[in-house]
C-alpha cells in the first residue's frame, strides 16, 4: 500500500479510538490528503475493517451525485449509524 493510503489508515484508527463514525473525507483531509480514486477508497476501508471488526463501512445516501470518497464512512458496530455532521 502506498504512503499516502496508509497515512490515511493510520489517521482513520486515530479518530475512531475518539469517535463512533468517522467520515473517510475527514480523515483523508487531516492527514493531507484532498482526494482518492473509489478503488483506493475500498483498498483504505478493507484494510481498515480486516483489522477493526467492530466497524462497519457504510455510505451515505442523501446525495446520489457525492463520490464514494465523500460519502463513504466507517461506524462501530454498537452504535447504529446516524448522519455526520462537518
Amino acid at each position: 500500500m502506498k504512503d499516502y493510503k496508509v497515512t490515511v489508515l493510520t489517521e482513520l484508527e486515530k479518530l475512531t479510538a475518539d469517535y463512533h463514525s468517522v467520515q473517510l473525507r475527514r480523515a483523508a483531509l487531516n492527514a493531507g490528503v484532498n482526494h482518492l480514486k473509489t478503488q483506493e477508497c475500498h483498498e483504505i476501508l478493507n484494510a481498515f475493517t480486516k483489522d477493526h471488526p467492530e466497524f462497519t463501512v457504510y455510505q451515505l445516501g442523501d446525495n446520489p451525485k457525492a463520490s464514494f470518497f465523500c460519502s463513504a464512512f466507517v461506524s462501530d458496530n454498537e452504535t447504529p449509524p446516524q448522519p455526520i455532521e462537518e
